[in-house]
């Protein structure tokens, strides 16, 4: 159901209820009661993407290379 009002993918969603994450079932199987709050909570992985970190680490390795030959 929360994955047709909130339109995310049910792979990526995590239901928490205090300090502990809902597991499948039922709400009442995971002892939720009615004056409860959850938490709605996003798996998104993190990370640079794979093209910009080769980049960036291109670009270091060029710096490292020109102060090496600047310092001899």
């Amino acid at each position: 159901m929360v994955e047709n009002k909130e339109f995310v993918p049910s792979h990526l969603i995590r239901l928490v209820n205090g300090a502990n994450a809902l597991e499948q079932g039922t709400l009442a199987g995971n002892g939720v009661e009615d004056e409860d709050v959850l938490a709605l909570q996003l798996e998104v992985e993190a990370g640079m993407r794979k093209k910009w970190k080769k980049k960036r680490m291109r670009r270091l390795r060029r710096k490292r290379r020109k102060m090496r030959q600047r310092a001899r």
